[in-house]
C-alpha cells in the first residue's frame, strides 16, 4: 500500500474537529478519524460519521491567484471552470454533468487567493463513483481550444457582472490596494485581456504544474468505514506520480502606511462606500480577537458602529463588516450604503470611531457599580453569535470537509487552541489591543462608488 507512516500534525485535525466532537458527543461510538499521507505526497483526512447516509468530498489544491503572474492572471479561474464543466480523456462535459445528476450529487468549485477547492456531496452508496469521478476530472483533464473558448465567454460575462455590482467591484478594488505589490493584488476573477488571449497550451502548463498529489489535500466526511475507504483511496490515488513538486513560498503582506481614496462613477442610484484595512494572517493568533472585534463593531445584533453612522444623524442606510484571513495576510473591511452627499461625513465618522476603538468599553466588566447593570455586553453577545454560527456551519459535512482540506494547506503546522476555545478566551482588553494594532494608525483604503454625473 502506498501510504507513508507519517501522522499529520495534530493541530491540522484537532482544531477543526474539536467542536464537532463535542457536538456529537452522544454519538462518539459512531465517529472515527484518520489522517495519513500517500507516498506521492497527497494528504488525506477522513472523518467517519454515520448520522446521515451522505458522503462529502473536498479536494483542495495549494493554488490560487497568488500563483499567477501578470501575464497569467485569470488562469486559475479558467481552470476551475473548465474542470467543473468541460470534458476529460474519457467523458465529455455533458456526460459528466449527466452522470453527476444521475447520482443525486451536489457539485461545485471555488477559486481563492490561496487555494482552489473542488467539492462533491452525494448519497454514500455511490462512494466508488464519487472517488473515480473526482480523480478523472482533476487529474485526467482533456483540453481543447473549442471548449476553452466556450468557457472563456462565460467567465467574461461573469467579469462584466462584477463590474456592474457596486459592492463587489469596490471591495475588489480595496483588496487590490491593500495587497499592493503582493501576489494577492491580482484580481480574483482574472484580467479580461488575459482571459481572452488564453490558450490551451497555457492552461495545460498551469494544470500540469499545480495539479499534482503533493500539492493536494483530500478531506472526506460522512457515512463510510475508514478501513474500507482508505484502501480505495490508496488504490485510486496512490499511483499518481509526483515529479518532485515543491510549492512556492511568498513574502508576507506588507501593510500599507498611508490612507488612500478612490472614487468610481457607476450606473447606480445611491452611494456605496467600502473602507478597508490590512488585518492578521491565517496563522496569526490575532485573528481570534479580530474575529470578535469585527462582530462587535459591525456585524453583531447591535453593532457599535451604529452609534456614529446610524444614530441621530442617520448618515448611512446599511452597514456590514467582514474579515478575511489568508496565509500571507488579511483584510478587514466595512461596506456601507448611503446618499452620495453623505460619503464625506461617513468617512470622517467611521475613521474617527475606528481609531478610538482601542479606548472603548466592550463588556460589563469594563464598568463600575450600577453602570454595569445598564451596560450592553457587546463582548458576550459577539461570542454567542460566533459560537452559534460555528456550530451551525459544522452541522454540514461539506463545511467540515472544506475546513479540513483548506486548513491543511494554509496552516503552518504549529499547535493551536481549538477555535471556539480561542474565541471564548478573548477579553475586553484583547479587543482594545487588537483595535490599537489594526485600527489606530493610518493605512486605510476608502473606495466610494457614486452615480454617474448628470444621472
Amino acid at each position: 500500500m502506498r501510504i507513508l507512516k507519517v501522522k499529520i500534525p495534530a493541530a491540522i485535525f484537532i482544531c477543526v474537529l474539536f467542536v464537532s466532537i463535542q457536538s456529537y458527543g452522544k454519538e462518539k461510538e459512531n465517529i472515527r478519524f484518520s489522517s495519513f499521507v500517500l507516498e506521492n505526497g497527497m494528504r488525506i483526512f477522513l472523518y467517519e460519521k454515520h448520522a446521515l447516509p451522505l458522503l462529502n468530498i473536498v479536494f483542495a489544491f495549494d493554488m490560487g491567484t497568488k500563483n499567477e503572474e501578470e501575464d497569467t492572471s485569470g488562469l486559475v479561474h479558467i481552470l476551475e471552470h473548465y474542470i467543473l464543466f468541460r470534458g476529460t480523456q474519457m467523458r465529455t462535459g455533458e456526460e459528466i454533468g449527466r452522470d453527476i445528476r444521475a447520482h443525486g450529487a451536489y457539485f461545485n468549485a471555488h477559486t481563492g487567493r490561496d487555494i482552489a477547492t473542488f467539492e462533491l456531496s452525494l448519497p454514500s452508496e455511490f462512494t466508488d463513483f464519487a472517488l473515480n469521478n473526482q480523480k478523472e476530472i482533476l487529474f485526467q483533464l482533456k483540453l481543447t481550444q473549442e471548449e476553452l473558448e466556450k468557457e472563456k465567454q462565460i467567465i467574461l460575462e461573469e467579469l462584466s457582472q462584477i463590474k456592474d455590482d457596486a459592492f463587489r467591484y469596490a471591495t475588489a478594488l480595496a483588496y487590490q490596494n491593500l495587497f499592493k505589490d503582493h501576489p494577492y493584488e491580482k484580481p480574483l476573477y482574472g484580467k479580461e485581456e488575459i482571459i481572452r488571449a488564453a490558450t490551451v497550451e497555457e492552461i495545460q502548463r498551469f494544470h500540469h504544474k499545480y495539479f499534482v498529489p503533493a500539492n493536494c489535500a483530500l478531506a472526506i466526511v460522512g457515512d463510510f468505514y475508514i478501513d474500507e475507504i482508505q484502501e480505495k483511496i490508496t488504490a485510486l490515488f496512490g499511483g499518481l506520480e509526483n515529479d518532485g513538486f515543491v510549492p512556492p513560498k511568498f513574502d508576507m503582506v506588507s501593510p500599507i502606511k498611508k490612507d488612500g481614496e478612490i472614487e468610481v462613477e457607476m450606473d447606480v442610484n445611491t452611494g456605496y462606500l467600502v473602507i478597508g484595512k490590512n488585518g492578521p494572517d491565517y496563522n496569526s493568533t490575532d485573528q481570534f480577537a479580530v474575529d470578535v472585534l469585527v462582530e462587535v463593531l459591525g456585524r453583531g445584533v447591535v453593532p457599535m458602529l451604529n452609534r456614529p453612522l446610524r444614530g441621530k444623524r442617520e448618515i448611512v442606510e446599511t452597514l456590514s463588516m467582514g474579515f478575511g484571513a489568508y496565509e500571507y495576510g488579511g483584510i478587514i473591511y466595512i461596506q456601507l450604503t448611503l446618499e452620495p452627499k453623505k460619503i464625506p461625513a461617513a468617512k470622517r465618522e467611521a475613521l474617527q470611531f475606528l481609531k478610538n476603538a482601542r479606548k472603548l468599553s466592550y463588556s460589563k466588566a469594563d464598568y463600575q457599580g450600577d453602570a454595569q447593570f445598564y451596560a450592553l455586553d457587546y463582548l458576550e453577545s459577539a461570542k454567542n453569535q460566533i459560537e452559534f454560527r460555528f456550530h451551525q456551519s459544522q452541522e454540514s459535512g461539506l463545511n467540515l470537509a472544506l475546513s479540513m482540506a483548506t486548513h491543511a494547506l494554509r496552516s503552518d503546522g504549529s499547535e493551536r487552541v481549538p477555535y471556539i476555545d480561542s474565541i471564548e478566551s478573548i477579553s475586553s482588553s484583547n479587543l482594545r489591543e487588537a483595535a490599537g494594532n489594526y485600527f489606530s494608525k493610518g493605512g486605510y483604503v476608502l473606495i466610494s462608488v457614486v452615480p454617474k454625473k448628470g444621472k
